[in-house]
C-alpha cells in the first residue's frame, strides 16, 4: 500500500482526520499463504474465516470469493454472512450462546452448528424433534486440556458424562446427523496448537475410530499469530510461528493418523483463523493534536484512540510511520502518543524519538484483529473505513464515519 501525507491529507479533509485503512491484496495473500501451508500437507484442508475478529464486509466477501467458508457466532454475524451471498452450507455457527430462531433457520438451510453445551442440544432436539426429510448437521465442541494454563469455557468435556450422552442423543436422533468435531483455544503458540491436535486425535482415536470416515469435518478452530515485521517480533517472550510451523504442528500429524486408519474418503480439516488473516490488512491513522512536556514526559496527543486499535493490557507497539507535510519543528525523545479520551491509560504508542509537528499524520500497521469490532461509541463514534488503490493516488469508501444519529437513534428522548 504507497502512501504519502498529500493522500492522507485528501482523505482527512474528506472523511475526518483519523480513519482507518484496508489492505484488501494483503488479506487475500494471507489466506492463500495460509491455506498452501496447510494444504501441503493435508489437501482437504479449507478455511473457514472469524467473523469476530473483523466483520468488515469487505474482507467477508473475500473470503466467500476464494472458495473460503464464515465461521460466525451470533445471530448479526450469519445474518451479515447470508447478506453478502454466503449459501447456507458454507456457514459453520459457533459459540456459547445461539439464538435458537437462527440455529433451527440454518440447519434447515444445510448449515452446519457446532453444539457447545447439553442444554443447548436438548434444545436443538426439542426443535427438530420430528421434522422428516434429511437430518441436521451438527458438530460436537471439545474441551480438554491443552496444558497452556487457562481452563476453557467452550464446548463439551470429552472425559464428562454430558460428551457420551451427547453422542448417544444425536446417533439416535433421525433428525440430526454427527457431521464433524470442532474445538478452539485462544492460545496462539505452537505448542497448544500440537496439544490440540493430539487431544482431537485422541478423542477421535478412543471413540470414533470406526466412523471418522463418515465425517464430514474435523475443526481445530483459530488461534494463530499474523505475519509481523521483526521490530514486532522482539516484543513477544516466545518466537512467532510461520503458517508452515501451524501446519506441521496440525495437519501433518493429523494427516499421518488417518493415514494410518486407512480412511478414504477422509473428513475436510477445517480451520478457523481470524487474526492471522486480518491483523496486517488494516492500518489506522490519526493526526498529531498537540505536543507538551508534562514533568519531563513528551506527550503527543493524537485524534484517535487506543480504543481504535484494541486496548488491551499487554498492549505491543505496533510499527508506526509518521508522515509530515513539512520536517517536524519539534524533536521529542521516548514520547509517548495519548489517544483523545480522558482515561489515563489511554495510549498507543510509547517511547517514539524523532521529530514531530501538529498536523502530522501517525500511521499504525497491524490493527486489523478486534479494532473496528471491539471500538465501543466512547466519547466519539466510530470512523471511516477506506481502501486506497495500489497506486497511491485514489481511495474507495469501504464505510462511512459514524455520527451521532448512529449512536443515538435507538435511544428513547421522550
Amino acid at each position: 500500500m504507497k502512501l504519502s501525507y498529500e493522500l492522507l491529507d485528501r482523505i482527512a479533509a474528506e472523511h475526518g482526520s483519523t480513519f482507518y485503512l484496508l489492505d484488501s491484496s494483503r488479506f487475500r495473500q494471507n489466506f492463500e499463504a495460509l491455506s498452501a501451508a496447510f494444504r501441503s500437507y493435508y489437501p482437504s484442508t479449507r478455511v473457514a474465516y472469524s467473523y469476530k475478529t473483523n466483520y468488515v464486509p469487505r474482507f467477508c466477501q473475500i473470503i466467500d470469493q476464494l472458495g473460503g467458508f464464515a465461521e460466525v457466532v451470533s445471530s448479526m454475524e450469519l445474518t451479515l454472512a447470508r447478506r453478502i451471498g454466503v449459501p447456507d452450507e458454507k456457514i459453520f455457527f459457533n459459540g456459547p450462546y445461539k439464538e435458537l430462531a437462527y440455529v433451527k433457520s440454518l440447519l434447515e438451510g444445510g448449515g452446519t452448528v457446532n453444539v457447545d453445551s447439553w442444554a443447548e442440544l436438548c434444545a436443538i432436539r426439542r426443535m427438530t424433534d420430528g421434522i422428516h426429510g434429511a437430518p441436521f448437521k451438527l458438530g460436537l465442541r471439545c474441551n480438554f486440556d491443552v496444558q497452556d494454563g487457562v481452563l476453557s469455557r467452550l464446548g463439551f468435556d470429552v472425559h464428562g458424562a454430558a460428551f457420551m450422552e451427547a453422542i448417544s442423543l444425536i446417533d439416535a436422533n433421525p433428525s440430526l446427523a454427527l457431521a464433524g468435531l470442532q474445538c478452539h483455544f485462544a492460545t496462539r503458540s505452537l505448542a497448544c496448537w500440537e496439544n490440540r491436535t493430539k487431544g482431537m486425535i485422541g478423542v477421535i482415536d478412543r471413540l470414533f475410530r470406526n466412523r471418522v470416515a463418515s465425517f464430514e469435518f474435523v475443526s481445530l478452530g483459530g488461534g494463530m499469530y499474523g505475519r509481523m515485521p521483526p521490530e514486532m517480533m522482539a516484543q513477544f517472550p516466545v518466537p512467532i510461528p510461520e503458517f508452515d510451523d501451524y501446519a506441521v504442528a496440525a495437519a501433518k500429524p493429523f494427516a499421518e493418523f488417518l493415514g494410518g486408519l486407512g480412511k478414504n474418503p477422509s473428513p475436510v480439516l477445517m480451520v478457523e483463523p481470524g487474526t492471522a488473516l486480518v491483523a496486517d490488512a488494516m492500518r489506522f491513522v490519526c493526526a498529531v493534536h498537540s505536543i507538551k512536556d508534562v514533568r519531563g514526559q513528551s506527550i503527543v496527543t493524537l485524534s484517535g484512540s487506543s480504543y481504535n486499535i484494541n486496548p488491551t493490557p499487554n498492549r505491543k507497539n505496533v510499527p508506526i510511520t509518521v508522515f509530515s507535510a513539512t520536517e517536524g519543528e519539534h524533536l521529542v525523545e521516548r514520547a509517548n502518543f495519548a489517544g483523545y479520551t480522558c482515561i489515563e491509560g489511554d495510549y498507543l504508542y510509547k517511547g517514539y524519538t524523532g521529530r514531530l509537528s501538529v498536523g502530522d499524520y501517525v500511521v499504525f500497521d497491524d490493527v486489523g484483529s478486534y479494532s473496528v469490532v471491539m471500538k465501543p461509541p466512547f466519547i466519539l463514534p466510530n470512523v471511516a473505513i477506506l481502501e486506497p488503490d495500489p497506486d497511491g493516488v485514489s481511495y474507495r469508501l469501504i464505510k462511512r464515519r459514524e455520527t451521532y444519529e448512529d449512536v443515538f437513534q435507538s435511544y428513547a428522548f421522550a
